[in-house]
């Protein structure tokens, strides 16, 4: 039975790291109607620029949901140091095997990314979904207990999915955790943002890998999520998310972490299991309700501040999640995603002892 994580001790120098990196944008007035501003007042205020609603209906509409009521604009609150702090942090890994295949098989994804057309690079990436509910596996997998810590993530990013040397992952998203501690389930979710990387040229003991969270945006299972990223120049990434049910929303800038930059190769919308902090292992999976991804909006240009083309799911590249399961041992398929439209796509827990449907791959 493999140890249940407990969370992960953060140096001080991650916290300044931070503090050096990310940047809030100003806060709207009281009273502001972010839908009748101007596109100055949009950029000043960190919000994403207003789409053509003649060429581009699907992004203005969605455009339109996101600055719509409820909304409160809220400056981002970036977690502090404390002494002895600990949190239930993890690192997010990468999708696993990969090519040019309509679907892949990952020990740590599921769910879907699409490549550009060359030469453009993606810069943006948008997505809305409801915070899945965690549970306890029905068939729990190798090496876990029912005790043991099971996690999620719900996430969409751009850069990841290729092998690069210098790879990295700015991502933005929602965790859910599950625990049964002395009889008593315990769920536990929160927003948070990231810029993975494979070397951001600090110790491993503080290299800013780990999800920031964002304490002041709560989230809750079924809470109604929109959020997206923006590549705004060569070296900084904006991030936005709004919990739809509380009105809640905030924006910053975040500086590349060392001389990692995005390289725009592919976009993602996934439901992960991550990886604990320093360790190789990954979190077991816990059961989850549907997670359906809309607006699932890709920008594409063949350089920063070029014109950029909208993608959406057009050949998108399905990925499925594996795990690794005793009596007998085998290896099976745990999260699958299905294509919906053009714009959304739905993933789903599968059940392990779903043998017979083929749920077995060895």
């Amino acid at each position: 039975m493999q140890k249940a994580a407990k969370g992960f001790r953060l140096s001080l120098e991650f916290f300044r790291e931070i503090g050096r990196r990310a940047h809030a944008y100003p806060t709207p007035p009281r009273g502001f109607d972010p839908l009748l501003a101007t596109d100055a007042q949009l950029d000043e205020y960190g919000l994403p620029p207003r789409p053509d609603s003649g060429t581009e209906p699907e992004l203005f509409q969605f455009w339109m949901r996101l600055l719509s009521k409820p909304f409160e604009a809220i400056p981002t609150e970036f977690p502090k140091f404390e002494e002895e702090q600990s949190i239930p942090l993890k690192r997010v890994g990468r999708g696993g095997r990969q090519g040019l295949r309509r679907m892949e098989n990952s020990r740590n994804w599921s769910g879907a990314c699409i490549v550009p057309e060359r030469p453009d690079k993606f810069i943006s990436v948008t997505g809305t979904w409801q915070v899945p509910t965690p549970s306890l596996p029905p068939v729990l997998p190798e090496g876990a207990g029912a005790s043991d810590e099971y996690q999620s993530s719900t996430w969409i990013g751009i850069d990841g999915r290729r092998r690069h040397p210098t790879s990295s992952l700015p991502q933005i998203g929602t965790s859910q955790i599950f625990q049964n501690v002395d009889g008593i389930e315990k769920i536990t979710t929160y927003a948070w943002w990231q810029w993975w990387s494979l070397d951001a040229g600090f110790p491993p003991q503080d290299r800013p890998n780990p999800p920031v969270p964002i304490p002041n945006i709560p989230v809750s299972p079924n809470d109604e999520i929109i959020a997206g990223l923006t590549v705004r120049s060569a070296d900084e990434v904006q991030f936005f998310i709004k919990n739809q049910m509380t009105g809640l929303f905030t924006t910053f800038l975040v500086v590349a972490p060392g001389s990692i930059l995005p390289l725009g190769s592919t976009a993602e919308w996934i439901v992960e299991r991550p990886t604990v902090i320093d360790d190789v292992r990954l979190y077991p999976l816990p059961n989850y309700t549907d997670v359906v991804f809309r607006d699932c909006f890709a920008q594409s240009a063949p350089s920063i501040g070029g014109p950029a083309t909208t993608r959406r799911l057009d050949r998108p590249r399905l990925i499925r999640m594996v795990e690794v399961f005793p009596d007998p041992y085998r290896t099976a398929f745990v999260s699958v995603p299905r294509y919906l439209s053009k714009s959304s796509i739905r993933v789903s827990y599968r059940n392990a002892s779903a043998s017979r449907s083929g749920g077995l791959l060895a």
